[in-house]
């Protein structure tokens, strides 16, 4: 009954709709990418070297002599481009502080009493 109501009402619209309706096919391929076809970026750049036996970033801490961090002998950052983040533990709370060490200048934290440098590479 309703749909010969919907037709006199609205004939333009149901006589428009489809009588078939489109569905989802696989593709041939049924099968999950990978993690290396699924990363871009920084993150793929990092796999690829990981997988050339290259270290594609280091995050190891950097562990200075003692004698280093005075103003003569300041702890070198090693990186390949012109800005860092460094973290150090702050004495008092025992929190990270992160900070951008910058190529060229020294870079002194009066926290921890140390200065730093970065060293391109």
């Amino acid at each position: 009954m309703f749909s010969v109501v919907a037709r006199r009402v609205f004939p333009k619209v149901v006589a428009s709709t489809p009588k078939a309706f489109a569905f989802r096919a696989f593709s041939e391929k049924l099968t999950i990418p990978t993690d290396n076809e699924q990363q871009y970026g920084r993150r793929k750049e990092e796999m690829e070297a990981e997988a050339a036996g290259d270290v594609g970033f280091n995050r190891d801490p950097i562990i200075p002599p003692d004698e280093a961090g005075t103003k003569e002998n300041p702890i070198l950052v090693p990186s390949g481009a012109h800005v860092r983040t460094v973290g150090y533990e702050d004495p008092s709370t025992h929190q990270l502080v992160w900070f951008n060490l910058t190529k060229g200048p020294l870079h002194y934290v009066p926290d921890i009493g140390l200065y730093f440098k970065l060293q391109p590479f």
